[in-house]
């Protein structure tokens, strides 16, 4: 740990908190960044992208520390600053737990913590962040909780870390379990990738709905772009459209279909750091 003797609340981020954020994954992205392979592997893991060749990626161990120090950055920074919206604040003022799904690279973990550091105290009931994935991305989360915990004094107290392995498009009732235990559910850069296969992507929406409890909240992110468009049929259809049509299950609180994150000028972090246009939708289960 840092030897601080108490938590110093949003004062740990220091006058720069995107700087902060990012001296948190420069340490713990520190040995993949010094990987000889670096430059080929992240290129391989581009072209898979392209070709929407997410097990190719994500099934392989040796990609997963390259993408967190490549990928990470900007969606840690952005969902930083999504968190510090005031409504998302007053969420994590209840001390929620939160289910986070697709969520194993650690930028939930990251932007989310970091979020937290404006409304924490010493002496509260610790906040639960979950993340789930289906691929084992453990040794990447527990060297993320690692540094935050050191970098800003984070304790068990403030903040309990979890982690699930599981498929999303063949839910465990395990995950359906805390799907309804949870007060917060995100799905963030997530529900482009599980439409590659509709059947089963219609059955997590239906999953979501059947067990998000009433009172409970559901956050959706994802790309603005064509990438997050989904064809059925002859339709082309936004990711946010399946959701905004159950207005009987959800009520929609946060609604923008196109908002830019523009990092800080000036940031220090030994890979480019690209802006991000994102929608996102913040409903509460009825």
């Amino acid at each position: 740990m840092s030897g601080a003797s108490e938590f110093r609340g949003k004062d740990v981020l220091g006058k720069a908190p995107q700087q902060s954020v990012l001296n948190v994954l420069r340490m713990s992205c520190a040995d993949a960044m010094q990987r000889p392979d670096f430059a080929e592997r992240l290129q391989d893991i581009k072209q898979k992208f392209y070709e929407r060749d997410f097990d190719g990626i994500f099934l392989e161990p040796s990609n997963l520390s390259v993408y967190t120090a490549q990928y990470v950055p900007r969606r840690a920074l952005c969902y930083y600053d999504l968190f510090s919206h005031p409504q998302l604040q007053r969420i994590l003022l209840t001390r929620p737990r939160i289910l986070c799904l697709g969520a194993g690279s650690g930028s939930e973990l990251l932007g989310i913590t970091a979020a937290c550091c404006q409304i924490l105290s010493d002496n509260t009931h610790p906040i639960t962040i979950h993340s789930q994935d289906y691929a084992d991305w453990s040794p990447i989360l527990q060297s993320l909780e690692h540094a935050v915990r050191y970098k800003w004094n984070i304790q068990q107290s403030h903040i309990t870390y979890e982690f699930s392995k599981d498929n999303l498009l063949s839910m465990s009732q395990s995950t359906e379990a805390l799907i309804a235990s949870s007060q917060l559910i995100t799905a963030m850069f997530v529900f482009g990738e599980l439409f590659a296969d509709k059947s089963n992507a219609i059955n997590f929406v239906k999953t979501i709905v059947r067990c998000t409890r009433p009172g409970a909240f559901f956050l959706l992110v994802d790309s603005a772009g064509s990438f997050s468009s989904i064809k059925v049929g002859n339709n082309t259809y936004m990711a946010y459209m399946f959701f905004d049509s159950l207005k009987q299950y959800f009520e929609p609180v946060v609604e923008d279909d196109s908002k830019w994150f523009r990092h800080a000028q000036g940031l220090d972090y030994p890979l480019p750091i690209e802006n991000m246009r994102y929608f996102v939708r913040l409903y509460k289960r009825k």
